[in-house]
């Protein structure tokens, strides 16, 4: 059994421990329905061809998930975990080649380590040929999966705001729900969620989501969040949220959630809301190329697939992890 300072290590060869994205939802009560208008019909979408937009996504991958043994015998759960985050800076209407699209595209990689276990070194390395693959040490606070989402969360972030400061789109939709941070509180980030937990719509108001139509999007609702997760980013605040169809799909199945931090102003929240009403669905994915679609949109979709081309090899990774940690210097 490998030896890391006073810990062992073995490993849980056959299960992986895959992040999960419930954690970032958060408990939401609808404040006001009536913010923008007490008439609730559907609004049309503002034509904004021509309009340039980020989009903003992450990755996470369970690489190997490790038992750690102290010197008393007892274990605690470490998982090495690659996560990666970038933007597609893209103008609708015009040829956007690879090269010039993708932005920020980021890895890190990390041993996340629960809270009991005290390492020393601040990072893991594994010679490979000519390169190096290192983990940084991180210690999760609570369980292992919310922490590496979170590490995500805030390498999309930092993503977002990077390339807002230097490509100044007119529009930066980024991936899931928007979540409390100082340094973009007030900055125009749409939150594009894909997955329905909640509707946030009252229920003598849910007959608007047959009403609409593709291009049309639902009046804005003021909500107040407070976030299941834990640390820095576990503040409440207000946010602005509406539902745009994308799709002719029928009833919840047709339509995404956006959302926005209330702290831009409604008016801000209205050009943008009526900017993704007409756009979004121009971007949705299609079944026979995408099995999330409509939802999963198609510039996301390449987003994510270049990042996940970027984590690399899991099995070369998972191979140079056992190698290393198995071989009898470490032991």
């Amino acid at each position: 059994m490998p030896l890391l300072g006073k810990y062992r290590f073995s490993f849980d060869t056959w299960r992986r421990i895959e992040p999960e994205e419930d954690f970032l939802e958060e408990s939401q009560d609808i404040e006001d329905p009536d913010i923008e208008t007490k008439d609730w019909k559907p609004i049309g979408g503002t034509p904004c061809d021509g309009i340039s937009i980020a989009f903003v996504d992450g990755v996470r991958r369970t690489e190997h998930l490790v038992y750690i043994e102290d010197e008393y015998g007892g274990f605690s759960q470490g998982a090495f975990v690659s996560v990666g985050a970038g933007a597609l800076f893209m103008k609708h209407g015009t040829v956007n080649l690879a090269q010039d699209s993708f932005k920020n595209l980021s890895v890190r990689r990390y041993l996340v380590v629960e809270g009991g276990v005290e390492l020393e070194e601040n990072s893991i390395k594994f010679p490979f040929e000519e390169t190096t693959l290192e983990f940084l040490i991180e210690k999760a606070e609570g369980e292992i999966s919310p922490f590496v989402n979170r590490i995500m969360a805030d390498l999309e972030s930092s993503v977002a705001q990077s390339v807002f400061k230097s490509c100044k789109p007119e529009l930066m939709i980024t991936d899931g729900t928007v979540h409390y941070s100082a340094k973009v509180k007030k900055l125009p980030f749409v939150g594009y969620v894909k997955k329905h937990r909640r509707l946030y719509i009252p229920s003598d108001r849910t007959h608007i989501l047959r009403e609409l139509k593709v291009g049309e999007r639902t009046p804005i609702v003021k909500l107040h969040s407070q976030p299941t997760m834990e640390g820095e980013g576990a503040k409440s605040f207000d946010k602005f949220t509406w539902y745009v169809k994308i799709s002719p799909a029928e009833g919840i199945s047709g339509v995404a959630r956006l959302e926005i931090t209330a702290g831009i102003g409604l008016q801000k929240a209205k050009e943008l809301a009526n900017l993704t009403a007409y756009i979004i669905p121009k971007l949705a994915s299609v079944e026979f190329s995408d099995k999330r679609a409509p939802q999963n949109l198609t510039p996301v979709k390449y987003l994510e697939n270049a990042l996940r081309r970027r984590l690399g090899s899991q099995t070369l990774i998972r191979r140079i992890i056992t190698k290393h940690l198995t071989a009898p210097e470490a032991s």
